[in-house]
This record gives structure tokens, C-alpha cells and sequence, in this order.
């Protein structure tokens, strides 16, 4: 055993245990820290194992068509300055240098035809296939007819129309000038339209021929409706004269101031007056023949009308029995000088058709008016208008 000189102090108990507890912790770190750097170098590479990076996709470079630029088109407001108001006129001219050209179904053109010479047309030349019921093709100033066939309904069926009941029918249309009247009876497809009524003696086969119905329609028991307008080329009182076989009525400003149905004296069987109750006070009243002696005159009431003023006007006629027919429809002006003719009733004067236009030379024959009872010369009833 050593033994401690006088010199050496003896050590404290406390400083060695310090100093090796000391040493002890230095390791603990030590040791702490390495672990801790190995958690976190494994992490790394558990991570890295673990999470694969997705390739990037590289796409091969593609040649494209270049596009021509695209033109785009932008609308333009281009005010359009409105044509000043005008009045349509008629036209004259001479229809003899034209050719007839077959005209297309045309309407609703307002004015007077003018001055209609030749075939048709005659102002412009054109045929527009016109007969003694109108022509086929509106020029906008006619009288439009409408035909009824009372013997059938509208599908075809069989009315059994007697006389008496077609009598009655027109008795109950005249009463207010109903067009519904006639609506479930049988109405031909085509109209005319008609610039004058004078329609001569002939047989009433004729009329449906004319509508195109004359193989579905028998010649009897038929009504047609003219509807129009009309003005006075002068200002002052006009009346209506004619006649109708067997069935006509005139209608102006919804007033009746016609009835021109056949009037035989002696013979008990005439309409005239049986049906609108309407009766001329002229003492002329059916003096005087017409349309090849197949009646008597009617004459009707005055109208006062002003110049260029339009009017409507309406025109029913009709056969019953289905033998002849005619209607001839004239106008008179108050106070005008017409040439007279004598005839054993006394002098009587020979009165212009009422027309809307001129009337063509070849359908002007086909009226084989008598000099000593009706003439084509005359005034022109059309109506002329303002059009925008």
C-alpha cells in the first residue's frame, strides 16, 4: 500500500464522482446524436426508395399546315332613303304594235287597267284570259267573283235544292248581304274578276264553264258574288240600270239600290221585287227591252258620289230554272245628255255598260250589245289610288 507523503492532499470524494459522471453524459449525448442522424439517413432513403419519380413525357415535335387567316365579314347599316309618295296613273297605249304574251297569275295591284284595246290587257299588251264572267287573273280593280253551286254542300253532297228553297236562301242573304250565307254549299275554287257585268243571252251552262266547275255543276240553281270597289270620274248622282235573268241585285254603300231580276208582264213567275222587296219609283221603270228581248229594264235609285272617292260595290246574280241567262248591268249619270231612240214605249236612251277599265275589242263583241239599247262608250268607273 502506497503511502501518501505529507506533501499530496487527499482527494475529496465528491469530485471523482463528478468527474466520471461527467464522462457518462458526453457518451449519452454522443450517442443520442449519432442515433438520431441514422433515423434520419434511413428516412431519406426509405423515402426515396419509396417515391419514384414519374418519367416526364416528352412529345415529339409535330409539323402543322399553317391556316390562311379568316377574313370575317361585318355587316354594314346602310340607310336606305324612303322613295317620295307618288300617284300611280294609267297608261295608254297603243296595243297593236304589242305581241300577247301569256301573263302569270298576279294581284293586288291598285288602279285602273287604263285603256284596254286587243286581246286582253290592252294597256300593256298582256292576254290575261278573259271572258264575259272576268278574267282569270287579278289586276287589283275588279269586281271579284265568288260562285255558289246551291245543290250541293261543300264536300258534294246533295242539298235537294228546290226553287222554292233557293228562293229562299237568296231571300235570307239579301236581308244583310251575310257571305256566310252561302258557306256550307259548294264554292268553285277559281274566281274571276270582272271589270264590267254584260253578259249576254245564253245558255246557263255557261257559267260554271266559266268557273271550270261545269262538270260537277249543273246549269241551274247557282248564285255569284261580285264584290268591289268603284269611283265616279265626276262629282254628282248616278244610278244603276239593267237587267238580270234570271237573278241580280246591286248593292252600293250597303245600301240596295237594285234589283234588276226578271220581270215578265203577264207572266206570274218573275222575281223582281219577290225577294229584296225593293221597287223603282221612275216612271221609266221595265219600259223598255234589253239583252235581246229577254226582259226589262230596271231602273235604280240615285247615289250621290264625289270624284275619285271610292265606293264598295256588290253584285249578286243567279239562274234558277238552268234554261237561258243573261246580265247586263248599265249606269246613268244625272243631268248627262245620251242619245235617244225612239221605240213604241217612247224615246229612250241608250246608256253606257258600267266598266271599270276600257273593255277589249274582242271581248266587247262577245257582249252583242244592241246601238238602240246599250254602248261600250263611256265612262271608267276605276278606282285610282295614292300608293306609298
Amino acid at each position: 500500500m502506497k503511502e501518501r507523503t505529507m506533501s499530496e492532499k487527499p482527494e475529496k470524494p465528491g469530485k471523482r464522482f463528478f468527474a466520471g459522471h461527467a464522462k457518462s453524459s458526453a457518451m449519452v449525448v454522443s450517442l443520442a446524436i449519432h442515433a438520431i442522424f441514422i433515423v434520419v439517413a434511413l428516412s431519406f432513403v426509405a423515402v426515396k426508395v419509396i417515391i419514384k419519380e414519374e418519367p416526364a413525357f416528352v412529345a415529339k415535335k409535330v409539323k402543322r399546315p399553317k391556316m390562311p387567316p379568316k377574313k370575317i365579314r361585318v355587316p354594314v347599316n346602310v340607310k336606305k332613303r324612303k322613295p317620295k309618295p307618288r300617284l300611280r296613273k294609267r297608261i295608254v297605249v297603243n296595243t297593236k304594235t304589242f305581241t300577247d304574251i301569256k301573263m302569270p297569275e298576279i294581284s293586288g295591284i291598285k288602279g285602273g287597267l287604263g285603256n284596254m284595246g286587243g286581246d286582253g290587257l290592252g294597256s300593256l299588251g298582256f292576254d290575261i284570259d278573259m271572258d264575259l264572267f272576268g278574267s282569270n287573273q287579278s289586276m287589283g280593280n275588279e269586281l271579284t267573283g265568288t260562285f255558289y253551286d246551291l245543290k250541293q254542300t261543300d264536300d258534294r253532297k246533295s242539298t235537294n235544292m228546290t226553287i222554292g228553297k233557293y228562293d229562299n236562301k237568296v231571300k235570307n242573304f239579301l236581308s244583310g248581304w251575310k257571305e256566310n250565307t252561302f258557306k256550307n254549299y259548294f264554292q268553285a275554287p277559281k274566281k274571276k274578276y270582272a271589270t264590267a257585268i254584260a253578259m249576254p243571252f245564253m245558255q246557263a251552262t255557261e257559267a260554271p264553264k266559266a268557273f271550270d266547275v261545269a262538270d260537277i255543276v249543273g246549269p241551274a240553281l247557282w248564285v255569284i258574288h261580285y264584290q268591289g270597289r268603284f269611283a265616279a270620274p265626276e262629282t254628282g248622282k248616278y244610278r244603276f240600270c239593267g237587267l238580270g235573268n234570271d237573278l241580280m241585285f246591286v248593292r252600293v254603300k250597303n245600301r240596295l239600290v237594285l234589283d234588276a231580276s226578271w220581270y215578265k208582264p203577264g207572266n206570274f213567275t218573275h222575281v223582281a221585287g219577290r225577294l229584296s222587296g225593293w221597287h223603282s219609283d221612275d216612271e221609266n221603270n221595265r219600259k223598255f227591252r234589253l239583252a235581246e228581248r229577254s226582259g226589262l229594264m230596271a231602273i235604280g235609285d240615285w247615289i250621290k258620289l264625289t270624284k275619285g272617292e271610292a265606293v264598295d260595290l256588290e253584285v249578286l246574280i243567279g239562274e234558277r230554272a238552268g234554261s237561258g241567262f243573261c246580265s247586263l248591268l248599265l249606269i246613268e249619270q244625272q243631268d248627262k245628255t245620251y242619245k235617244m231612240v225612239p221605240t213604241k214605249n217612247g224615246p229612250r236612251p241608250v246608256l253606257p255598260i258600267f266598266k271599270l277599265a276600257e273593255i277589249p275589242d274582242k271581248l266587247g263583241s262577245k257582249m252583242k250589245l244592241d246601238p238602240n239599247e246599250a254602248t261600250l262608250e263611256g265612262s271608267v268607273f276605276g278606282v285610282l289610288e295614292q300608293t306609298p
